[in-house]
């Protein structure tokens, strides 16, 4: 109790004064505390998150930069053989490539260019990853096949060869490419999709996206994608449907792999057919040498048993062969291009020229002399005079096989025998699996497996040998015949011009990775993007910093 004096000199007890109101501003100030604790929290998750969102920002620009970096890479001549030393399928260039050096191992952007080997996948369990580009030509592009059979046929049988395959899947999708609204027999055309919910039309020509086989009668995406649905070259878990790794026909399928009608240095290849002869001659001379030119212009004059000049013996007489030389066949051919003398045979396959003939048929007057009475021609001598043929062929400079390989290498490189610049596209012999080779007409797995034995391995970034830059190679060791090569040469080639890439972008140590996947056709040194797809939320299973350490 406290006394407290008034002014009148009254002595009164104050009442005693109570820390209610330390209570309260502490508690407010603890509040306040709390609240401003919150507050900072709340401020450092949105700093971290923002910096998660620039991170993974970051780490899809560091990705994109792989594509742009591939883009350039493989269209340009000089990088390509130099740098890449024309491997661009397994190359340590596109390995590891610093995009951002940053303070730190964890701000340091990288991009990575990985690659799927599925050659031995099925056997394996998985597929086989390296540092590189997958070429695209290395695959069965269905409209390429459609275009140069429009049966459907050849794409049918093709598609058969395929795992997992069935007729009635294979018809429907020659059906989906083709141009009429007549089913074939399995397949599907608009007044079966027009039963589908929702309803849509069937469309009757060539496929833009391999995604749009999913349209489809009977195609679903665990026949076009496998088991591997986030594309990481393996089984993960939630994937193993029991029956082991498959990679699906999107492996093996393409619509976006091109062929251009122009040799390895990207002139315009020499039309084997032309008729202007003359122009003809003196192109193919400088490359070819004399020898071949003038069988190719003999063959294209003269053909096989046409006739040099007078018309047919009577009677039966089946004359006589000679062999000539080369130098009597310049003369002809010569004469022939002076005189005006149009070309009588189109070449259809440049290895249909190995064991062709050039014939020059002549008639010929033999005199015969008699021994008997004035009945003769001649006074009374009895001599008679016959007309004969006398045909002299010419063999193909093609059939020496100390130089076969390479002057059909020279031919199938610098010569066509079809005009335009575009050719449906062809599966490059050198790069594809066994599953899209025995899908060649003609080609048994025999005959696969021989290819594969011979053609260049890629897998340790050395330089392919030059040979290897046409089909001719396939004559070496007479593994595969001349027969074979000249129906197979309107669906094989030797080169790629097109390539799929994935590229990874990510950080040294942590952070958020970003995966993306295009398809880049270099079109002569001016590359462009054909199908771009971000595959970040497939999930980041492809470690490109492990992925050098196994």
């Amino acid at each position: 109790m406290l006394l407290r004096t008034t002014p009148t000199g009254t002595r009164t007890t104050a009442p005693r004064r109570r820390g209610f109101v330390i209570v309260a501003v502490l508690m407010v100030v603890t509040v306040l505390s709390l609240a401003a604790y919150q507050y900072s929290a709340l401020m450092d998750a949105e700093v971290m998150a923002a910096e998660r969102i620039r991170k993974t920002a970051e780490a899809k620009a560091l990705a994109d930069s792989g594509v742009h970096f591939a883009m350039g890479y493989l269209a340009d001549k000089t990088a390509f053989e130099g740098t890449l030393n024309s491997n661009p399928y397994s190359s340590p260039t596109f390995q590891s490539v610093l995009v951002k050096e940053g303070q730190s191992a964890r701000s340091n952007g990288r991009f990575s260019l990985v690659a799927l080997d599925y050659s031995d996948a099925t056997a394996n369990g998985a597929a086989t990853p390296r540092f590189g580009v997958t070429d695209e030509g290395g695959k069965i592009n269905v409209n390429a096949l459609f275009a140069l059979d429009s049966s459907g046929k050849v794409l049918h049988d093709a598609l058969m060869k395929l795992p997992n395959m069935t007729d009635d899947i294979a018809w429907s999708i020659v059906d989906w490419i083709d141009p009429d609204e007549e089913p074939n027999p399995g397949g599907a055309e608009s007044e079966y999709y027009a039963t589908r919910n929702p309803p849509y039309q069937c469309k009757n020509a060539p496929l833009d996206t391999l995604e749009e086989l999913l349209l489809v009668k009977g195609v679903t995406p665990a026949l076009l994608y496998g088991t591997d649905r986030n594309r990481n070259g393996r089984l993960d878990p939630g994937e193993d449907d029991g029956l082991g790794f498959d990679p699906g026909w999107a492996a093996y399928l393409t619509v976006y792999s091109r062929e251009q009608n122009v040799d390895n240095d990207g002139n315009p290849r020499i039309n084997l057919n032309g008729n202007d002869l003359e122009q003809l001659q003196n192109d193919l001379t400088p490359i070819l040498g004399e020898d071949l030119t003038a069988f190719i212009l003999g063959y294209r004059l003269f053909g096989s048993g046409s006739s040099g000049g007078g018309a047919q013996p009577k009677g039966g007489n089946a004359g006589r062969t000679i062999q000539g030389t080369i130098a009597e066949l310049k003369t002809q051919v010569q004469q022939a291009i002076t005189n005006g003398t149009q070309p009588r045979q189109r070449i259809s396959s440049v290895f249909s020229l190995v064991s062709a003939t050039v014939s020059v048929q002549k008639q010929a007057v033999q005199i015969q002399l008699g021994g008997g009475g004035g009945g003769g021609r001649q006074g009374g001598g009895g001599g008679q005079m016959q007309q004969t043929t006398v045909t002299t062929q010419f063999r193909s400079p093609l059939a020496d096989k100390s130089q076969q390989v390479d002057l059909l290498g020279m031919l199938l490189d610098k010569t066509t025998t079809t005009n335009g610049m575009e050719l449906p596209a062809k599966i490059n012999v050198n790069t594809a699996p066994k599953e899209v080779l025995v899908t060649l007409p003609g080609l048994t797995d025999a005959d696969a497996d021989a290819i594969i034995a011979k053609r260049p391995q890629y897998d340790g970034g050395d330089a392919p040998d030059t040979t290897f830059t046409t089909i001719a190679w396939l004559l070496q060791d007479g593994s595969i015949p001349i027969s074979t090569l000249q129906g197979l040469e309107r669906y094989a080639t030797a080169r790629t011009q097109v390539y799929r890439v994935q590229s990874i972008g990510y950080f040294d140590e942590g952070g958020p990775m970003a995966r993306v996947e295009a398809v880049i056709d270099t079109n002569q040194g001016k590359p462009r993007i054909v199908y771009y797809r971000d595959l970040t939320d497939l999930g980041r299973s492809i470690d490109p910093r492990t992925l050098g350490q196994q």
